[in-house]
């Protein structure tokens, strides 16, 4: 069944209680820091179990809730404690080392995307319904945008608060999705030539800001990974028909490291270079965190 790109990322939601998650891969080799990506495999029919990989090998993950339909979205690592930003149902929140934390909605269909942490605060990037938002320890911001929007990827520097999303507008024809990043409450729209283009993360590094997503000509065109430095437009290279799309993007030094799928196997981009995962089945890397 065919989803609308609004419908996918909403999908993109809940963490479920998962049995076993068998994804099998290897660390690219040679020294760096550990890679921890959380993400997803699908199984057909029996739908999309959620787990994560430490340097490209499996680890399982326990959570409370069934059936398998959910994707883990967001994960934020601060000392020994590990974040996963996600969903109960409709009712977006966070697992902190498996204890689950909710967060206040007004509307339905909310959710919880990208997680940061900063000295003991807890920021979410997500929506209320159609409305993009964050949360800073449990308090609710709405952010401005034209039409709807949500809001995909978070970062915090200093007293600085950067957040990834679109916005997108239906005309009685179609949708028009505009990527943008909110800088502390003010919107800052990005170059696309395509109808379905979102921004899906955000990192900040010096002065340098970088923004992941994926560009579309329309709803259900096959999506062009891509990621914007300074506002200047960067396409990844995908090696099928199938096209790709980057979810998350993690920077270390001069390395930029961006989490996604290609041609529907889950990997990463090491600057620009693919890295694939060696799995079952088809699936992808949503998160990604440096340590």
């Amino acid at each position: 069944m065919k989803t609308t790109l609004y419908q996918r990322m909403t999908a993109l939601a809940a963490v479920a209680l998962i049995a076993a998650f068998t994804a099998y891969g290897q660390p690219t080799g040679g020294k760096g820091p550990d890679v921890l990506i959380a993400g997803f495999e699908s199984f057909g029919q029996e739908g999309t179990k959620p787990g994560c990989w430490l340097n490209g090998a499996g680890q399982a993950l326990s959570f409370a809730r069934a059936p398998y339909s959910d994707r883990a979205i967001a994960i934020a690592v601060s000392g020994s404690d590990v974040y996963i930003a996600g969903s109960d149902g409709n009712t977006p929140g966070y697992w902190l080392n498996g204890v689950w934390q909710a967060l206040p909605v007004t509307g339905t269909r909310s959710s919880a995307r990208a997680i940061a942490i900063s000295s003991s605060d807890v920021y979410i990037a997500g929506n209320d319904g159609d409305k993009p938002c964050y949360w800073l320890n449990g308090a609710q911001v709405l952010l401005p945008v034209n039409g709807k929007g949500v809001a995909a990827g978070i970062a915090v520097s200093g007293s600085d608060v950067y957040i990834a999303g679109s916005g997108n507008t239906y005309n009685g024809y179609y949708t028009k999705y505009t990527p943008c990043y909110w800088l502390n409450g003010e919107r800052h729209d990005l170059y696309c030539t395509g109808l379905g283009t979102t921004a899906t993360a955000i990192a900040v590094s010096g002065s340098d800001v970088y923004v992941v997503g994926e560009e579309r000509d329309r709803e259900y065109s096959t999506g062009t990974p891509c990621y914007w430095l300074n506002g200047s437009q960067v396409t990844l290279p995908v090696t099928g028909t199938w096209g790709g799309y980057a979810n998350a993007i993690a920077v270390s030094g001069s390395d930029v490291y961006i989490a996604g799928g290609n041609s529907g196997s889950p990997g990463y981009w090491l600057n620009g270079k693919w890295q694939a995962f060696r799995t079952k089945t088809s699936g992808s890397a949503n998160a990604i965190v440096l340590r």
